[in-house]
C-alpha cells in the first residue's frame, strides 16, 4: 500500500502500458475484426471523396471537412491495429474508443454530407451491435444516447449552417429510436449469450471433472478395464488392462486400436454379448504372462450397439483372495482349538514332571517320560505361535530409534540363545528410524535371526543387520543375511505358507506370523534369492524422527 501511495503515477502508467490478459483472446479477436471493418469503411470514405471529386457523392456541403475528417477516421483505425496487437489500454477502454470515434467522426462527416438525409447515420447502427455484442452489453445505452445526441445537435447545426431541412427532425428522431432499439436488442443477445457462454463453461468444467473421477475409479479398480466404443476399438485402458494385455508395448497403449488385434477371443464374446446380454464366460488365458481373466461386460447407454465396458477379473487375485479368507478362517479355527489344547497340554506336562521324580531309577521309563515332556513342550510351541497369530491385529506402531534397538536386541538375543556377539555385524545410520510395533519387530527379528543362525556356519560376523534407506520415499529396509546354504529353490514358493519347515524340531509358523505381523504394520517381508546365503528384507514406514 506505501508503494502504491508514493508512486500513483507510476501506478496509473502500469495500468495503461501492460498488457491486458483479463480478457479471453476471442474477445480480442471480435475487436480485431471489428476494426477492419472501419478500416475498411474509412477506406470507402476516403476513395468515394477522391474518385468523384466533381460532383461528390459525400460530403457535398463541404468536401474538405469530409476528407479531413475521412483521414482522421482512417488514422485511427490504422492505429487501433497496434493497440489491439499489444492490447495495450485495457479492452473496454479499445472499445469505448472506438464506438465514441464512430459516434463523432460517422456524425460529422453526416452533418456535411446532407444531414440525416445522407444515410450515414446508419451507420452508427453497426457500431452500437458491435458494442453491445463484444462489451456483452455494457454501456451500449449510454453509446446509443450519445449518437441521438449527437445527430440531433449536428441536424441542429446543419439547418443554422446549412440550411437543411427542418423537418428532417422527425428523421433523427426515428434514427436516435433506431439506436435505442439496436442497443436494447444488442444488449438482450449480449446478455444471453454471456449465460449460455457460461453455463457452457460450467458444463465444460463439470465434464471435466466427471472425465478425471472416471478416470480415477477406473485406475483404482482392481481389475482390468477397457472401454470400448460402437465399432469394438479400445477408448480407454486403466493399468491393469495394460499390465495384463501387454498394453504398453503398443502405440498410445492400445488406445484406438481394434480389441480383435490384442485378444481375438475377446472379439467372440463381445458378439455374443451383444446378442445375450445374461451371457457369462469361462476364464481367458491373455497376455505374454498367460494370465487367468474372466471377461465381463457393461453396456454404455440404452443400447448395447453404443459401445461397452469391458471388465477382466484377474483370476489369480480371486483365488488369492479366497485362499486368504481360508487361511484367514483356519487361523480362527486353530487358535480356538490351540487354547482348548493348552490348558490339558499343561496337566499333561505337569503330571510327567511328578512322574519323572518316581522313575528315576527306572531308565526305560526315565527316557519314554522324556519324551513326553519334550513333545509337550513341542506342542506348547505350536500353540504358542498359533495364538500369536490372533495378536497381529493389534499393532501398536511407535517411532523405534535403530541406533540404540538394534545393539540392544542383537544383545538380548545372543544372551538368550547363548550365541556369541561377535556372531552378528550391524550396519545402520545413526538416523535410521521405522515406524513398528516394538514387540512385534522384536518377535519378527527374533524368529528371522534364529532361523538364520540355525542355518549359517555359526562363525564369527555369520549374521549380518543391515539397514538403508529403501528406493521408494518414506522407507526403511532391514535386510537380515546368513551365510548358511540358502533357500532351496523348490522351497521359496511355499517359504511363507503356514506349517511348512525343514526342520524336524521347527512349527512351520515363524516365517508366516513374521510376515503377518508386517503386514500388520502395514509392512512387507520377502525373501531375496542369492547365490550363497539366506537373505530376508524387511521393508517398513520411516518413523519420525
Amino acid at each position: 500500500m506505501n508503494q502504491h501511495a508514493s508512486k500513483p503515477l507510476g501506478t496509473a502508467a502500469a495500468i495503461v502500458t501492460s498488457p491486458d490478459i483479463s480478457q479471453p483472446a476471442s474477445y480480442w479477436r471480435t475487436l480485431h475484426y471489428l476494426n477492419l471493418y472501419r478500416l475498411t469503411l474509412g477506406g470507402v470514405f476516403l476513395t468515394a471523396n477522391l474518385v468523384s471529386s466533381d460532383q461528390p457523392l459525400l460530403g457535398q456541403e463541404n468536401p474538405g471537412l469530409f476528407f479531413l475528417y475521412s483521414m482522421i477516421y482512417l488514422g485511427l483505425a490504422a492505429l487501433a491495429i497496434v493497440t489491439i496487437s499489444l492490447r495495450r489500454p485495457r479492452f473496454e477502454w479499445q472499445v469505448s474508443f472506438q464506438i465514441l470515434t464512430d459516434i463523432v467522426l460517422i456524425v460529422l462527416m453526416m452533418s456535411v454530407s446532407g444531414g440525416v438525409r445522407s444515410g450515414l447515420g446508419l451507420l452508427l447502427i453497426v457500431s452500437l451491435v458491435s458494442s453491445g455484442l463484444i462489451s456483452r452489453g455494457r454501456l451500449v445505452m449510454l453509446h446509443a444516447a450519445l449518437a441521438t445526441v449527437a445527430v440531433l445537435v449536428a441536424h441542429t447545426f446543419g439547418v443554422l449552417d446549412y440550411h437543411q431541412a427542418v423537418g428532417d427532425y422527425a428523421q433523427a428522431g426515428l434514427l436516435g429510436g433506431a439506436f435505442f432499439t439496436t442497443a436494447w436488442i444488442a444488449h438482450v443477445l449480449a446478455r444471453r449469450s454471456h449465460a449460455s457462454e457460461q453455463l457452457a463453461a460450467t458444463r465444460a468444467v463439470d465434464l471435466e471433472n466427471m472425465a478425471q473421477i472416471n478416470q480415477l475409479v477406473i485406475e483404482d479398480m482392481q481389475d482390468g478395464v477397457i472401454v470400448l466404443d460402437s465399432e469394438g476399438n479400445i477408448r480407454q485402458a486403466n493399468r491393469h488392462a495394460v499390465r495384463i494385455l501387454d498394453l504398453a508395448d503398443k502405440a498410445g497403449e492400445g488406445t484406438g486400436q481394434p480389441l480383435g488385434s490384442v485378444v481375438p477371443a475377446l472379439v467372440d464374446c463381445l458378439e455374443q454379448w451383444r446378442k445375450n446380454s445374461q451371457a457369462r464366460f469361462a476364464a481367458l488365458t491373455v497376455g505374454r504372462s498367460n494370465a487367468q481373466c474372466q471377461p465381463r461386460f457393461i453396456a454404455v447407454g440404452d443400447k448395447r450397439v453404443m459401445g461397452a465396458v469391458l471388465v477382466l477379473e484377474d483370476m489369480s487375485r480371486v483365488h488369492q483372495q479366497a485362499q486368504q479368507i481360508k487361511l484367514a478362517a483356519l487361523g480362527r479355527l486353530t487358535a480356538n482349538i490351540a487354547h482348548e489344547v493348552r490348558n490339558p497340554l499343561s496337566s499333561i506336562s505337569h503330571a510327567a514332571q511328578i512322574l519323572q521324580e518316581d522313575v528315576m531309577e527306572d531308565k526305560t521309563h526315565a527316557r519314554l517320560l522324556q519324551i513326553i515332556r519334550d513333545n509337550t513342550q513341542r506342542i506348547d510351541r505350536l500353540v504358542g505361535d498359533v495364538l500369536a497369530l490372533n495378536r497381529r491385529d493389534r499393532a501398536q506402531p511407535e517411532t523405534i530409534m535403530l541406533a540404540s534397538y538394534l545393539p540392544n536386541f542383537v544383545e538380548e538375543f545372543c544372551l538368550a540363545e547363548n550365541i556369541p556377539v561377535n556372531s552378528f555385524s550391524l550396519s545402520f545410520d545413526s538416523r535410521h528410524s521405522v515406524y513398528f510395533d516394538r514387540c512385534h519387530l522384536n518377535q519378527v527379528l527374533w524368529n528371522l535371526c534364529r532361523n538364520g543362525w540355525r542355518h549359517s556356519r555359526r562363525q564369527p560376523g555369520s549374521m549380518r543387520l543391515r539397514v538403508n534407506k529403501a528406493m521408494i520415499a518414506g522407507m526403511v529396509e532391514i535386510h537380515v543375511v546368513d551365510d548358511g546354504a540358502g533357500i532351496a529353490a523348490e522351497n521359496l514358493g511355499k517359504l511363507f505358507e503356514p506349517f511348512f519347515t525343514t526342520d524336524s524340531q521347527g512349527t512351520g509358523l515363524g516365517l508366516y506370523i513374521s510376515r503377518e505381523m508386517c503386514e500388520a504394520n502395514r509392512a512387507s517381508l520377502g525373501y531375496i534369492a542369492e547365490t550363497a546365503g539366506g537373505h530376508f528384507k524387511i521393508s517398513c514406514r520411516e518413523g519420525a524422527c
